[in-house]
């Protein structure tokens, strides 16, 4: 046979190692399907728990061990830990702490590759845990390019139980097994992080409940009633009822652009800063919205900005002054009509320097007004159809001789069965109710 220039007739021919592995006897090669089938299976496992149990379970199958020990490195104690520790019976043994420097298992850490005793007495580095039965020891790093994660301890009670095959085919074992831990250290940071977030949103959202009314004032001659939906656990809605002066209550429904946390904060702020006007009973609500306007403005909160309706009902004589900065209109249900309240103005917080108007009404014996926010419109049925103003009217229209809160259940009720409980709401929904004392009495919440 001719030989390529600088060949050797006797050197070997170069085979991969898997398929030596492979070619070398069936035990070989059932042992290399089932490093398969393990590191396919603790790949798939995302709780530590029952990932380290079933790494036990299947290693058994690759090789016998009397005792088996997963340790993790931590980092900031520069110690492995134990965190598992299994007898070849199944049985738990005692879990403990291995010091870096100390022992055939923190040599196989300091070192970064595979310690294999024949005979544990006769190695100065092997520290005996508490069973003198055990005559042989393999120890192999766990890394993730060159990063200690932990170390796998095998324990045998016979002499040299341990082989270069079992090494290297441990070893290989060892770096997925790494890979899966790591994985389930990820997801349960990620759960603790979803239990503390939705223990803080659990907490923001009774602050959020402290910071809006509980109940609605009661008032001679005026009903007045609420109706909340918020679309997640915090709402970008706000409402409030604020005494404002002798004989006047101030009525604001508002809605922040955007939903969750942030618009939840934006909301408080704007009901702690309406109260704090609360004192200076004289400013009219067009005032009141010039001055809401320039001191969200001045937060400079990217792309927040506040559509509230602002009004003062006065009992005497019967009358309320409202202004609006973007909300829908608010309606005036009277005679069997629904007639819109056309008052407008820019959102607050959005524009310097924006000049708001106010409209009085006379209201009458009988009237009911709503305030809503456009989650109410807006709200979705299955086929992505809003729920309109028209279907609001007629709601209204079959509500109009129920209690104030009857009509401000009865509209939110109608928004749910658009939706036909297929689809969450995509806004939050709010509505809030003034009825007017009619001849039969009503009066009062």
């Amino acid at each position: 046979m001719e030989l390529a220039a600088g060949t050797s007739a006797t050197q070997p021919e170069r085979v991969d190692p898997t398929l030596r592995a492979e070619r070398s006897s069936p035990r070989d090669g059932r042992n290399l399907e089932l490093l398969h089938e393990v590191s396919r299976e603790v790949a798939s496992i995302l709780d530590r728990e029952q990932l380290l149990q079933r790494v036990a379970e299947l290693i058994k199958q690759l090789i016998d061990y009397q005792l088996f020990s997963v340790m993790l490195w931590d980092e900031d104690e520069q110690r492995l830990e134990s965190v598992l520790s299994v007898r070849w019976n199944g049985c738990t043994s005692n879990k403990f702490s291995v010091d870096s420097a100390r022992g055939l298992i923190g040599a196989a850490a300091a070192l970064r590759r595979p310690i294999r005793v024949a005979d544990v007495r006769q190695d100065p580095r092997y520290v005996n845990c508490g069973d003198d039965a055990v005559r042989s020891e393999l120890t192999l790093p766990m890394l993730i390019k060159d990063r200690l994660i932990g170390v796998l301890d095998f324990e045998s009670y016979q002499r040299d139980a341990f082989c270069a095959d079992n090494e290297r085919l441990l070893m290989t074992l060892a770096s997925n097994i790494a890979v899966a831990l790591e994985n389930a250290a990820l997801y349960e940071r990620v759960k603790d992080d979803e239990r503390r977030l939705a223990a803080d949103l659990e907490t923001a959202r009774e602050m959020q409940r402290f910071l809006l009314p509980r109940t609605t004032p009661w008032l001679p001659g005026l009903q007045t009633a609420v109706a909340y939906a918020p679309a997640r656990h915090l709402g970008g809605d706000l409402f409030d009822f604020l005494p404002y002066g002798e004989g006047r209550t101030a009525i604001a429904v508002g809605d922040v652009a955007g939903k969750g946390t942030s618009a939840a904060l934006y909301g408080s702020l704007a009901i702690g800063l309406l109260r704090g006007y609360m004192s200076d009973n004289r400013c009219d609500p067009s005032c009141v919205l010039g001055y809401l306007n320039e001191e969200l403005r001045l937060l400079q909160a990217e792309k927040r900005f506040l559509a509230l309706t602002f009004a003062i009902y006065d009992r005497g004589p019967s009358t309320l002054t409202v202004a609006n900065s973007g909300l829908p209109y608010p309606l005036l249900v009277r005679a069997g009509e629904v007639r819109e309240i056309e008052i407008s103005g820019l959102p607050l917080g959005s524009m310097a320097a924006t000049d708001y108007r106010h409209i009085e009404i006379e209201l009458e014996a009988g009237d009911v007004v709503v305030f809503a926010s456009d989650g109410i419109e807006e709200c979705l049925d299955p086929d992505g159809e809003p729920f309109g103003e028209e279907r609001v009217r007629r709601a209204l229209l079959d509500l109009r001789h129920g209690s104030a809160q009857e009509v401000a259940d009865g509209l939110l009720a109608a928004t749910d069965g658009h939706m036909c409980g297929k689809c969450e709401a995509s806004d939050d929904r709010t509505v809030v109710v003034l009825r007017v004392g009619d001849a039969a009495g009503v009066a009062g919440p």
